[in-house]
Formats: structure tokens, sequence, C-alpha cells
């Protein structure tokens, strides 16, 4: 077994050799890349170039064919999604997915971890056993509220949100979760140019408040602003990685968009 100094020089999250067969497709095939602590390392590429599979693969919403993911040193390829997320592995998606009828507050309060009122003992103890607990997840969701300029529509349904409210919702969902790693899948999809670089301002703040974070996004304006370092995908493989001003004087990189 490593070593945690070993997993520290390693990275936080090592890949190696992830493959991901549908049918007679080949995804994903023998990608390996490893995810340091306190960064946000992008992940980008052509359509079709295996990113967001990848990630479901390190979310645990997929099984990979072959290959390892590793988290903190340890083996993690065989964990269900929900046990990741118990590790601090957390994720957001590219389609919405809130509860429509719940309202924003309640939204946020479901992806709080380890409640004591979700458990049965607590059910049964009663309110002056998880009431505390209870307020300061109210307290943490009200910050985020608060930061992501979203205070007014805590009371309103989520279903009831614009796409650009729903996305910050999801961010802020993700956050809700306290993760370790925030994989974000698109965070800007579907968000108009002012929302997008307000959502840019929060992942900064974040990152520098020591984020660590994976990220699929396509606008390579908001991948350069982000991340660094940045994973350039194609036809399910790792074609290059560095900064955006290294990859954008890559051939093999511009050949890749332009003909991928």
């Amino acid at each position: 077994m490593s070593s945690p100094q070993a997993a520290e020089a390693e990275g936080l999250i090592v890949v190696r050799g992830l493959e991901q067969n549908f049918g007679g497709v080949r995804a994903v095939a023998g990608v390996s890349f490893s995810i340091e602590k306190g960064r946000i390392t992008g992940l980008i590429g052509p359509n079709g170039a295996g990113k967001s599979t990848t990630l479901d693969m390190i979310a645990g919403a997929t099984r990979p064919s072959a290959g390892t993911i590793s988290f903190q040193g340890r083996d993690i390829t065989r964990l269900a999604a929900y046990q990741r997320a118990r590790l601090g592995i957390v994720r957001t998606f590219q389609s919405s997915s809130e509860f429509a009828r719940l309202t924003v507050m309640e939204n946020l309060l479901v992806a709080a971890p380890r409640l004591r009122g979700e458990r049965l003992v607590g059910a049964l103890l009663g309110r002056w056993y998880w009431r505390e607990e209870e307020q300061l997840a109210v307290e943490r969701a009200r910050e985020l509220l608060r930061r992501f300029e979203m205070t007014a529509k805590e009371d309103e349904y989520a279903g009831d949100l614009s796409g650009g409210q729903k996305r910050l919702l999801e961010i802020m969902r993700g956050l809700m979760a306290e993760p370790e790693v925030l994989l974000l899948d698109e965070p800007m999809a579907g968000v108009n140019p002012s929302l997008a670089r307000r959502i840019e301002t929060y992942l900064l703040e974040l990152h520098h408040s020591g984020l660590t974070a994976i990220m699929v996004e396509h606008e390579l304006g908001t991948v350069e602003r982000l991340c660094d370092p940045v994973i350039v995908m194609a036809e399910g493989r790792v074609l290059r990685q560095g900064t955006m001003p290294e990859l954008r004087r890559s051939r093999e990189v511009l050949d890749a968009y332009l003909i991928g």
C-alpha cells in the first residue's frame, strides 16, 4: 500500500490505464493522469473525445472496463458512486438535476453530509438531538447563497429557477457536500456570458481557498483563466497535458480540434 507521502507526491487522484467499452465502441482507451491537490485541472477535447465518460468513471457512475483509479493512495476502482461521495469525490452534471418541487434551501440541505436527523436513531431521539447540527447546515447553505448572490431565491422552488440559476444551484449543492475533489461537468453549459464570468469568479475564489477540482469544459477561454494543468483528450486517449498557452502552440492539439 502507498504511504500518504507517496500518494501526495503521486497525486490526490491517480488514473491508470482507464478503458470503457460500450458494445463494440471504445469510448476511453487507456487513459492515465494524476490530479494534484489544490489545483483546478481542465479536461478538454473535441466532441466524442471521452471526457465525460472519464469523469463518470472517476465519480463511480460508470465502472471501467479496465484500469484503476486511486484516491489518496487508496484503490477506489470498485467503489460505488455514493461510497466515493462519502470519501469526498463529488460531481455536478451537464444537465440540471435539481429536485424541482423542493425549495432552493431544501435542495442544499439534501446535499449536507452525515446529518444526525437523517438516521433512524436521530428520528427516534427527536429534535433536541439534531437541531443544532441542522442549524449549522442552514447557516452554511445561507453563506453559499450569499456568496453566489442567490439569497432572494432561498424559498423558491428549484424547478422555477432560470437555467443559469439552476447551474449555480448545482455547484452550490456540490459544495454543500464538503468535497475533497469537485468534478465539474461543463459548468458553463447553457449559461449566459455575464453569469458565466460570475461563476468563473466564484470558482477562482474557491480555488484560492484550496479547492481541488476537475473541470470538463468546451469554452477554452474559461479553461485558460481557471485551469492549470489542462489535459487534452482525443479519440478516447490523452493527447497532451500542459498549460493552455503551451497547448495552443501544439500542432497535435490544433489538429485534434480541427479534424475531431
